[in-house]
């Protein structure tokens, strides 16, 4: 396959050289057949994205044509060559049915610059990383030969000297002058990029992203400032752009860089300003603490950025910086562990989450955060149909949050959804105001806000003016674009929502839900073989290809279609989508074959299950044949959308 000639790969402790086809582990030269190391290149040169088989295939056999079974041998000799699992470090990802993606971080850097040894960290079994392996052939078993490894005490000794000379330089170029001039117009806009994990250990890949997501959250306090949310930060991770590429890209003025090292309960956190326009520095500077303090250490990071870009802070939301609840370590670890998996969106990933943050209030009791965060769980679950049940159990841990401290917005904004979902629509209302007076730059709060408090009430200009602001605070958010669109599309503009769908499917083509929302745009369009086309593409997407053949069957036959909706309700539902739900499907299905009296008895039964998506049921444009029917205002009445 084709190689870069000059770019070396990182990941974890591992260095990969096209170049000279060295794949090392600190002193160790990992052997690779060559196929298998054509493998790994083409699957770290594209880390984060999806290779189907077939792809992978000719990146990897391009003149050849090879059996499937190929690949599979060159993954599993891979896996056993980077121990992939060992430790709960992950580097390789199977997607069943469709190919293989590439998890750990990948960093690039100049071939003739990489360094020859990785600094390595013992892996969380005890095992170090970077034993020497030698995969002997396509066929064979890899052989494991003792290593030398760097001692666990030194190794964080070590990084924290490199980052003190880092910083330290910095310093010195600042008061000689060299970094620039320390102001050259306001900042009124800040990105936080990816903290950089300095152990090497990928297993801290977590703890690094959550302080990542800590320093934006207080940031995000001050109604001065700007902040890009963490959704489109981390899409910057190990990214070579030019700084000023990414502040156009975010529309910022600034950005801030650094770094994270834990050894143990100790934390070390490096940071620098950046002013993007001139690419200078305008400040560096070095915070340690342990981890028991890790939150007031984040709000002194914090403080001093604000200082720097002479925000004037309210006396309220400096008090805030200065007030941080301290947590049990153990507590917090488990929390930063809950969010990461959370931030995979779907029910597996919920369902996960839910234990991280089930273990961290056990250890912690008043940790706040850890109520948010189970909350926020329990209404995404609701929201995909998993049922009445889990409003209740968000419901209870967001008010346990609030109980614990009742000025944390990600509670306001946890209680606000559950309220939602409950309909109980003023005191949702209320609580999404609170949040965003809180924290006037969380995306979250203005994306929840727009589409599942506005967009369902019918207040569309209002909706969209909050999806919009979401954008602005987090651009590259696929699922906040898309929200976008459906505000768009309840408030009747179809060639805006259709732009803003193809605005996403431009930048990730297999994004699950801008593909059920093309759909719902197709139906109201009344182009049926496209909106066939588009749930037989969700099907495949999603791993149905039963549910895919036998919609392949459908297409051209109107009706034949909408009765099959109809009397199959979920079966065609994406399981993503705040419009899961069996009932609501059979109603749409039925409504489209003008049957009212069988859609409204769909309807019924949605409302005696109290099914999530009757929150859609004023704007929904699939039920318009409806909304003149008695039985259709009295239920809407009922779920609070309509006055007595």
């Amino acid at each position: 396959m084709r190689e870069p000639t000059k770019i070396c790969y990182q990941f974890g402790p591992y260095y990969l050289a096209p170049a000279r086809r060295e794949l090392r582990s600190g002193d160790d030269r990992i052997q690779l057949p060559p196929r298998v190391f054509d493998t790994l290149l083409a699957l770290t040169s594209n880390s984060g994205r999806l290779l189907d088989k077939d792809e992978l295939m000719r990146l990897v056999w391009p003149d050849t044509i090879v059996e499937e079974n190929n690949l599979s041998q060159a993954i599993y000799l891979l896996r056993k060559a980077l121990r992939d699992g060992e430790g709960g470090v992950r580097y390789i990802e199977t997607v069943p049915k469709r190919g293989y993606r590439f998890l750990a971080p990948v960093r690039e850097a100049d071939d003739e610059m990489a360094p020859l040894k990785a600094d390595v960290s013992p892996n969380t079994n005890g095992a170090s990383p970077g034993r020497s392996e030698r995969v002997e052939s396509e066929a064979s078993a890899s052989e494991v030969a003792p290593s030398s490894r760097r001692s666990r005490r030194t190794w964080p000794y070590v990084l924290t000297a490199a980052a003190l000379l880092v910083v330290g330089c910095l310093g010195v170029a600042w008061r000689r002058g060299a970094l620039g001039p320390r102001t050259s117009g306001p900042i009124r806009s800040i990105a936080v990029l990816p903290l950089q994990n300095l152990s090497r250990d990928p297993d801290q890949e977590y703890f690094a992203d959550g302080m990542t997501d800590e320093l934006i959250t207080d940031l995000a306090q001050i109604r001065e400032l700007r902040v890009v949310s963490k959704t489109s930060i981390m899409q910057y991770k190990g990214t070579r752009k030019p700084l000023p590429q990414i502040a156009r890209e975010l529309g910022v003025d600034a950005v801030v860089e650094g770094s994270v090292i834990r050894s143990g309960d100790k934390v070390r956190i490096t940071a620098q300003l950046i002013r993007t326009s001139t690419d200078r520095h305008i400040w560096a500077k070095a915070f340690d603490g342990d981890l028991r303090n890790v939150l007031p250490l984040q709000a002194k990071v914090a403080e001093a950025i604000t200082d720097e870009v002479r925000l004037n802070l309210s006396a309220q939301e400096r008090n805030r910086l200065h007030w941080a609840r301290s947590y049990d370590p153990e507590a917090y670890d488990l929390y930063l562990r809950g969010r990461f998996v959370a931030s995979r969106r779907n029910e597996e990933a919920f369902l996960e989450a839910i234990g991280f943050f089930k273990q961290a209030a056990a250890k912690d009791p008043n940790f706040a955060l850890a109520y948010a965060g189970l909350s926020d769980c329990y209404s995404l679950l609701a929201l995909f149909g998993g049922g009445y049940s889990w409003v209740q159990e968000a419901n209870a841990s967001a008010r346990k949050a609030l109980a614990l401290d009742e000025d944390l917005a990600e509670a306001h904004t946890s209680l606000a959804a559950a309220d939602v979902l409950d309909w109980k629509w003023a005191e949702a209302e209320a609580e999404f105001r609170r949040a965003l007076d809180l924290n006037p730059n969380s995306a979250q709060a203005h994306q929840w806000y727009g589409n599942l408090f506005l967009g369902p009430m019918g207040r569309h200009t209002e909706a969209i003016a909050e999806l919009q602001r979401a954008v602005n605070l987090d651009p590259l958010s696929l699922i906040i674009n898309t929200d976008l669109g459906y505000a768009y599309f309840f408030a009747g503009q179809l060639d805006s929502a259709y732009q803003q769908y193809e605005k996403v499917l431009a930048t990730d083509p297999t994004f699950l839900p801008v593909h059920y929302a093309l759909v719902l745009y197709y139906q109201q369009r009344g182009m049926y073989d496209q909106q066939v086309k588009e749930l037989i593409e969700d099907s495949k997407l999603a791993g149905r290809a039963g549910v895919a053949r036998a919609m392949g069957q459908l297409s051209g036959n109107r009706r034949k279609f909408f009765e099959t909706m109809a009397k199959t309700g979920g079966t065609f539902e994406h399981p993503t989508i705040q419009f899961a739900g069996g009932f609501a499907a059979s109603a749409n299905g039925y409504a489209a074959l003008g049957k009212k009296k069988e859609a409204l008895a769909a309807l019924q039964k949605c409302y005696e299950g109290r099914e999530a998506n009757l929150i859609y049921l004023k704007v929904d444009p699939a039920l318009a044949s409806l909304r003149d029917e008695p039985g259709f205002q009295d239920l809407e009445r009922k779920v609070g959308l309509l006055s007595p």
